[in-house]
């Protein structure tokens, strides 16, 4: 596994077990950990030099989670797995079974984000500490920070899409007394059964974007930004150096 920067994003590159290993041995070091996952999308938001840019430069590290930062990593010289979010979100929840941590969910629909810590617990037998739904203010930050510090979370997943969810943390990650927090976007609606995964078939292409376009038509209105990044990225001209 190795750690890369390129602009300014902290990279995890490498076999998948290697680096869910190397985050795993992160947050056992007792250092606050934050963890981003960086996708086409995601990448082209970073671009835009904003708070949401600010946000994945302060992370701990980012993992590749779309195949098209894949490609970009190897064309820069470094090959990696593909570390889909969700797959990432697995593993820690499986981590935190292992070592008697606690959970909390920030994130959907408050009856979503209820069942997804109920399907949590009944797989993984981990502890949920709180959840709390995603639809609030700035302004309520403090409540919900003294909640999850007052319930002695170990980790926090916080699922509001981006860049809410990274702005959230960047506000916040300085007050919060946890072991690591991780931006996962809409797994927890994926834990809570309200929205499926891609199938195996599309997973192994590296082409979950496109299932959820055709499962999703209005996404559809997302492919000129893929292709914008594609542009970035792969032409001579203009393109994203390191």
């Amino acid at each position: 596994m190795n750690i890369v920067k390129l602009q300014n994003i902290t990279f995890l590159t490498g076999k998948k077990s290697d680096v869910f290993q190397h985050i795993q041995e992160c947050i056992q070091l007792d250092k606050k950990v934050w963890i981003t996952t960086v996708n086409a999308l995601m990448f082209l938001e970073y671009l835009k030099n904003n708070i949401y840019s600010q946000a994945i430069e302060k992370a701990s590290f980012s993992v590749p989670d779309g195949i098209g930062v894949v490609k970009y990593l190897k064309k820069n010289g470094y090959k990696t797995d593909r570390c889909p979010g969700i797959e990432t979100m697995d593993f820690l929840c499986g981590f935190a079974s292992q070592k008697k941590y606690t959970v909390y969910l920030l994130g959907s629909r408050r009856e979503t984000v209820s069942a997804a810590a109920k399907k949590l617990t009944e797989k993984y037998g981990i502890t949920i500490a709180g959840f709390h739904d995603g639809y609030f203010s700035s302004s309520e930050d403090t409540d919900i920070v003294n909640d999850i510090n007052s319930k002695n979370a170990d980790l926090v997943f916080v699922g509001m899409g981006i860049p809410k969810q990274e702005e959230f943390i960047l506000r916040n990650f300085d007050y919060l007394n946890v072991k690591a927090i991780m931006g996962v976007g809409g797994s927890i609606d994926v834990f809570a059964g309200q929205v499926k995964r891609a199938p195996v078939f599309f997973q192994k292409l590296g082409m979950e974007w496109l299932f959820r376009m055709l499962e999703d038509p209005k996404r559809f209105r997302k492919l000129p930004d893929l292709i914008n990044f594609y542009i970035k990225v792969y032409l001579p001209r203009g393109g994203v150096s390191k």
